[in-house]
């Protein structure tokens, strides 16, 4: 059996039922826990830890905002090849950590940008 998610093959004893759809446990804990960048407890505790060790995929987004201060959704999927699902879930972390965040331009565009600490 394969999940209706993201395809992958899946023993019986392994299937997920979440809405509508057989799942993975993956997909199913992806279902449950979304990322979410606007999380209050996990930016109070990110931000007290003493030593913040970025993944190399958060590295790839900072690295790729770093290059002219701001990055749209699309440059930041294309150079880093991450997918919007796994770029959400490194964002947030970003953002609890008080590295990256969002902002709005001219034409409702949205970009990601560093964060300035005060």
């Amino acid at each position: 059996m394969k999940c209706q998610q993201c395809g992958t093959a899946m023993e019986p004893d392994e299937v997920r039922e979440y809405g509508d759809k057989s799942i993975c446990e993956d997909c199913y804990i992806d279902a449950l826990t979304p990322a979410k960048a606007c999380d209050p407890w996990a930016t109070y505790t990110a931000s007290r830890l003493d030593t913040q060790e970025l993944n190399p995929a958060q590295e790839s987004i900072l690295a790729c905002i770093d290059q002219t201060g701001e990055a749209s959704l699309e440059k930041i999927l294309s150079e880093t090849g991450l997918d919007q699902e796994d770029f959400q879930r490194e964002f947030a972390a970003l953002h609890h950590m008080e590295l990256a965040g969002a902002a709005q331009r001219p034409g409702n565009k949205k970009v990601f940008v560093r964060m300035v600490n005060a």
